[in-house]
């Protein structure tokens, strides 16, 4: 068919023609709208995930769906040639949206720090911007050196309110992240990405340096609601806790794989660096 290439899809096992240059893109990820604008394809971006907040006129384009859910008939009002998801949660929607005729590419969700900047290169190899992605891939590369060891031999607690207690596990880009800077999380080995309601016992027998707390997006960021969730679950008498050596993000920090993450991990090495003084 003119105008359209066949691009192999790993997490399909199969290949999908999408457009050559495609020029309506939805994106259905925070982190792929975040690279998009990235590599200079916000023109094409005709609309986005109601979770996409980066870059900040992402809040300005229409908002087709969520993770689990798409308006199809805005979809169709946009008449997207081509619409981008990743994998994990977002196969039931990838399923959806290939029945209904739409071409759709599924980036494989990052399982390390490598596997982010990877995936930039993917969004290009898709979009026909493979200049732009692997300039913008070398510029992230750049950045590993200044993030590896900074945080050496610091143990790290990581937990995140999705609506309840959750820490990160070791099949996830968010623990290998914390390990290339150096740090410990008690769950390194565990082999699935996220751990929900961390047990208690484990987090006190870790016993942290530190604690990184990450509120939801639409909450507020405060050290105190920290103590007092962590009080309410037992963990009051944690080290951490003691000593006031707790870390307050804000939504979409850790939690938000695009390439402003290399961002967030220089910022919280040099914050952890700070609380540990």
């Amino acid at each position: 068919m003119p105008g359209t290439v066949k691009v192999f899809s790993e997490a399909l096992g199969r290949e999908i023609e999408v457009p050559e240059k495609p020029e309506r893109i939805v994106s259905l990820s925070p982190a792929l709208t975040e690279i998009l604008y990235r590599i200079g394809l916000w023109d094409r971006v005709v609309g986005v995930s109601v979770f996409c907040n980066k870059p900040q006129e992402a809040r300005e384009k229409p908002r087709v769906g969520s993770y689990y859910k798409v308006n199809y008939r805005l979809l169709e009002d946009l008449n997207p040639d081509l619409v981008l998801t990743t994998t994990g949660a977002q196969r039931r929607i990838l399923e959806e949206l290939a029945e209904k005729g739409f071409t759709v590419y599924p980036v494989p969700l990052p399982v390390s720090l490598y596997g982010v900047i990877d995936e930039v290169v993917v969004v290009g190899i898709v979009t026909g911007a493979i200049g732009a992605a692997r300039r913008l891939a070398g510029e992230l590369s750049g950045r590993l050196p200044r993030l590896k060891g900074s945080l050496s031999g610091v143990k790290v607690y990581y937990e995140i309110n999705l609506g309840g207690p959750v820490s990160a596990g070791g099949h996830s880009y968010i623990v290998d992240a914390l390990n290339y800077l150096g740090a410990k999380t008690p769950f390194d080995d565990y082999r699935q990405p996220w751990v929900i309601n961390p047990d208690p016992r484990v987090v006190m027998e870790f016993d942290p340096d530190v604690i990184i707390y990450e509120f939801n997006p639409v909450e507020e960021p405060s050290v105190e609601k920290v103590v007092e969730r962590l009080k309410e679950r037992g963990l009051g008498s944690l080290r951490a806790v003691r000593e006031g050596r707790i870390l307050a993000l804000p939504g979409d920090s850790l939690a938000h794989y695009g390439p402003s993450l290399f961002d967030v991990l220089e910022e919280i090495a040099k914050q952890v660096a700070g609380i540990m003084a």
